[in-house]
């Protein structure tokens, strides 16, 4: 025997324990289904604001926040996020001063973002409102927003203020039932596969319903799985 097969090999590391996405988080694996809305929600001498790229999922919706400054600033967008509590040159300026974005559904429901993860035991029904994502330059910046869940019927009202930009508090309206209808065109592409919790990205539990082909499954909103579907993160 030789020297290294004397010494005992360590236990075999246990299996990972794989979770199902919870319901809050946005699917990989569904083609959403496009809103046609493009809204303009801060357009001053200095500055613009407006939000575009809607697309529905059965759970929620996603939409991209694209922030303009007519010029270079060295607190522009290319400093870092707009939406920063503490600003694109952290501590800088207070936090009611920054860009801020809130969203309002019809029945009362409301968010800023980001409004963090929910936690077990919350409302499942709470609404959320996460980044995932964005950059851009010092005049710049393009981040999209995931919602969850998917608005009821009435107005969806996107509130937005800018202080630092002289820019109050206003609020400017999406109709909630062309949101609902396009998830309804959203396409699960693979219906019979269970989703897992990513490995350190955003994503969500398989949400499906509706008729199936051979292309994948129109989603029915708002409707989890049958297979050990989770109502929380």
């Amino acid at each position: 025997m030789s020297f290294f097969d004397s010494i005992p090999q360590p236990p075999a590391p246990p299996e990972p324990v794989r979770r199902r996405r919870p319901v809050w988080m946005r699917s990989d694996v569904v083609i959403p289904g496009p809103v046609p809305a493009e809204v303009v929600l801060i357009h001053t001498g200095q500055v613009a604001v407006a939000i575009g790229s809607v697309r529905a999922y059965p759970n929620g919706f996603e939409f991209t926040l694209h922030t303009r400054l007519r010029r270079e600033d060295e607190t522009g967008p290319g400093r870092g996020d707009p939406l920063e509590r503490h600003g694109w040159r952290r501590g800088t300026r207070a936090p009611d001063e920054g860009l801020r974005l809130g969203v309002m559904y019809a029945d009362g429901r409301r968010a800023a973002a980001p409004s963090g993860h929910p936690r077990p035991g919350d409302d499942p029904g709470q609404l959320v409102v996460l980044q995932n994502g964005g950059g851009g330059s010092d005049r710049s910046w393009d981040g999209n927003l995931w919602v969850h869940p998917l608005p009821p019927e009435g107005p969806v009202t996107f509130v937005v203020s800018w202080l630092e930009q002289g820019v109050a508090e206003t609020g400017v309206e999406l109709d909630g039932a062309a949101i609902r209808e396009a998830a309804r065109r959203a396409v699960i592409l693979w219906p019979d596969d269970p989703e897992f919790e990513p490995h350190g990205a955003m994503g969500i539990q398989r949400v499906t319903a509706g008729m199936s082909d051979a292309s994948g499954a129109r989603a029915e909103p708002d409707r989890p799985g049958a297979e050990g579907a989770d109502t929380g993160g």
